[in-house]
């Protein structure tokens, strides 16, 4: 079930919004612990007791964690705790890893073994990272240990930002899980979100994908420079709107309930420098990364910090799945923010180049890495690559740059890149100033309803198409 579908706007939210307000409060979090398991159900009935194992391991181990907490128990509070994120590690990399590492280890060896398939349990990397990070805080303090089975479940099951982020922390809605506040406004706040998120993901991420996919899947020898690049521009966009969209969608419905989540994305595609895209780029996923493995290695303090940014992107390229591909886009985008660190220390205030240079040279670093993340395997995205500079010989090109690029996808593409923009944003903030807060509300409900409405004639004529962060 997804966000964008008809069974998930027209029947899931509204039947679980309207039992959730006329529950007594003492049954909110229950009810939206059974819908929640529901919606992980629906999705893979056969994955389901991958979730409540998960829900088990790290209620245990918070338990455990708390009974030692007092009286001198450090070295078993540490077993505990290395305990319970081998647990967590293990679950995942079981699911996800086994049959990419059994099948890397058949290729190099020569060994003769059947490599099983194993099917990857949707969200699997997102609700385990937060199981960790729930037994993390607990260990450094940071939090409380949670003694409610049914809270630590909402929490770890919680179906907004359950399948695709962002990445919530224990203790980022800790005290949201014991009480949180609803009102009129934060619900509407919620909505137009949703509305947002719904828009991107329906009206342009479904939109330029037909492009992407169609010139992904011609042979490099039919694909011109102009059309490989076209194909290039067009699957930036769909990743882009398709995860901020669902990101958008989750902490819009997270407001609905109740719930404040952390935002996951800033405008990434404005910024000047690689570094600056990960700040701006899945947030919740760079920072879990930040505070759980950058800084306990020291950070930028110690004479390692290259090795620890080098770990940081390698440990992101291998989160995002089980592939050469995956591992190779992460050590890439290591390497050049290692790179433009270097650089920044070498040649500061000796080099001085204009914002927009930065940016055209930013966003081409950017898309040769998303060539890594787009195609099957490495030898793919060397032909690709060779395809958007003219290095392979063209024969029986039978779909050039115009078949793809007609009067809509040409306006598909302009409010790709008017939407990438905080436009939006300041456009409201300007509003803001000079009309009464009540016309401004009116206006962004206005179009939120328009951006829904529009939405629902794309879903309802269009055909399934998934968020891409499914797979991981």
């Amino acid at each position: 079930m997804v966000f964008s579908s008809t069974i998930f706007i027209f029947f899931f939210l509204p039947v679980t919004l309207i039992g959730y307000f006329l529950i007594p409060d003492k049954g909110k979090n229950i009810w939206l612990l059974i819908m929640s398991l529901f919606f992980y159900f629906w999705g893979g009935p056969a994955f389901f007791p991958v979730m409540i194992c998960s829900i088990i391991i790290n209620y245990v181990s918070g338990l455990l964690l708390g009974c030692f907490e007092k009286g001198g128990y450090d070295k078993i509070r540490k077993l505990i705790f290395i305990a319970g994120i081998l647990c967590n590690l293990l679950l995942l990399g079981y699911w996800k890893y086994a049959t990419f590492l059994l099948g890397s280890l058949k290729e190099l060896t020569g060994m003769q073994f059947a490599v099983p398939e194993i099917a990857l349990p949707i969200g699997i990397s997102f609700f385990t990272f937060q199981g960790m990070s729930y037994i993390i805080d607990v260990y450094r303090g940071e939090a409380g240990t949670q003694k409610s089975l049914w809270k630590l479940g909402l929490y770890i099951s919680l179906f907004p930002q359950l399948i695709a982020g962002p990445i919530v922390r224990y203790t980022d809605i800790e005290k949201q899980l014991f009480y949180r506040t609803h009102s009129v406004e934060k619900f509407a706040s919620g909505v137009r979100l949703f509305a947002v998120g719904l828009a991107k993901k329906a009206v342009l991420a479904n939109s330029v994908a037909v492009m992407a996919d169609g010139i992904f899947a011609l042979p490099t020898w039919q694909n011109t420079p102009s059309t490989a690049w076209l194909g290039l521009i067009s699957y930036t966009f769909q990743l882009y709107f398709d995860f901020s969209g669902y990101s958008d969608m989750a902490v819009g419905i997270g407001k609905m309930f109740g719930f404040q989540f952390p935002r996951n994305f800033n405008y990434p595609f404005i910024s000047r420098s690689i570094s600056e895209i990960w700040r701006r780029w899945h947030i919740s996923l760079s920072s879990w990364f930040s505070d759980y493995v950058y800084f306990p290695l020291g950070g930028g303090r110690t004479k390692q910090v290259y090795r620890n940014l080098f770990l940081v992107f390698l440990l992101s390229g291998i989160w995002h799945g089980a592939s050469w591909n995956y591992i190779v886009w992460g050590i890439y985008n290591g390497i050049i923010v290692i790179l433009e660190r270097l650089c920044k220390t070498r040649f500061k205030g000796k080099i001085h180049l204009p914002g927009f240079i930065h940016w055209i040279i930013t966003m081409f670093l950017w898309m040769m890495g998303i060539v890594i993340f787009r195609t099957g395997t490495l030898s793919e995205s060397l032909l690709f690559y060779r395809s958007l500079f003219g290095f392979i010989p063209l024969h029986e090109v039978g779909f050039g740059f115009f078949y793809y690029l007609h009067p809509y996808e040409i306006f598909i593409l302009a409010a790709c890149f008017i939407a990438m923009l905080p436009l939006g944003k300041q456009l409201f903030d300007y509003l803001g100033k000079r009309i009464p807060p009540a016309a401004v509300v009116c206006v962004a409900d206005i179009i939120a309803l328009g951006m829904i409405g529009i939405s629902m004639l794309y879903i309802v004529t269009g055909t399934y198409n998934p968020f891409i962060y499914f797979q991981f």
